[in-house]
């Protein structure tokens, strides 16, 4: 006990308290962005998530095969996560962390664009402060409950830290990006019957 007091009161905590803030302060900037669900509550979220994807799932065309995709990617990352700490890549292949961070931030973009979709605001420019708040929030997560980075410096910790977050939303707005080029091509087009349910199941259950 006296071992894990000592870690946690020490100068890395500064990068624990940080990461909170700065998931604070994301997601203010989230709630302002255009786009924005403003009609939900951020502890609805899961529940909204749930119903939209046993929605879609359901019927045919694109937006099927949008979950699928995720699903696939989903596995994808799990996998290449899980993987990388069972054989020991992260210690072997210094690209290894970049990669599973740049796609998860990707792959929880993708999520949140096709939960909270919506034809009056066609691009998601919301969803890439909104990973930024996740990924700050995660970091606080390992920060309380991980024992990992007990042994290493603060400099190495908060260089992991930083780098992990810019590359969570790089994903993000790599997606912001390729959703914005595929409705310039016409490629991804929105019809009244694709439209988003979550604004409904809010007023439901806020009435």
């Amino acid at each position: 006990m006296i071992t894990f007091q000592s870690q946690h009161v020490s100068l890395r905590a500064i990068i624990g308290v940080g990461s909170f803030l700065l998931s604070v302060i994301a997601l203010q900037i989230t709630r302002q962005t255009s786009g924005y669900p403003t009609h939900t509550r951020v502890h609805s979220w899961p529940r909204l998530l749930i119903t939209q994807f046993r929605r879609d799932i359901n019927k045919s065309g694109s937006l099927r095969y949008g979950w699928v995709i995720i699903g696939l990617w989903s596995i994808s990352v799990s996998g290449l996560h899980f993987g990388g700490l069972y054989y020991d890549i992260y210690t072997t292949v210094s690209w290894w962390d970049l990669l599973t961070h740049s796609l998860s931030g990707f792959g929880v973009a993708a999520v949140l664009g096709l939960t909270f979709r919506s034809s009056t605001t066609p691009i998601p420019y919301w969803v890439i402060p909104a990973v930024l708040a996740i990924g700050s929030g995660f970091e606080v997560y390992e920060f309380v409950f991980k024992t990992f980075w007990y042994d290493w410096t603060f400099r190495f910790y908060l260089i992991d830290t930083v780098v992990d977050l810019v590359v969570n939303t790089a994903g993000a707005a790599t997606f912001v990006i390729a959703v914005g080029f595929l409705r310039e091509t016409s490629m991804l087009q929105d019809s009244t019957d694709d439209a988003s349910v979550t604004p409904e199941l809010s007023s439901r259950r806020d009435s």
